[in-house]
């Protein structure tokens, strides 16, 4: 078993029901249950992790290339702004990016 170290978190009262609610209904303990999703969340904040997934995101950026080129060359600018505004309601910028 690995060696652990003994921390002490703040929740409040309505928080800690709500793990415990969750940890009921997964079978584990709201401790456990705190690392786990904590570990779990700090794992996926390293995106793109996989070769896959840098090619897949460089894919797509090819492709919005291409079509912004092709809209553009169309006069199609009011489109183009309105799709802008549609995938920033959707994929608002990272944190620390600006347009």
């Amino acid at each position: 078993m690995a060696q652990t170290a003994q921390k002490n978190i703040r929740f409040t009262s309505e928080q800690w029901k709500r793990v415990e609610k969750e940890a009921d209904k997964r079978d584990v303990s709201p401790n456990r249950l705190v690392v786990e999703l904590t570990m779990k969340g700090l794992e996926r904040s390293e995106w793109p992790r996989t070769e896959a997934e840098i090619h897949l995101l460089r894919s797509a950026m090819f492709t919005a290339q291409a079509i912004i080129r092709d809209m553009e060359k169309a006069g199609r600018e009011e489109e183009m702004e309105e799709i802008s505004r549609n995938i920033s309601q959707v994929a608002p910028e990272l944190p620390g990016r600006s347009a």
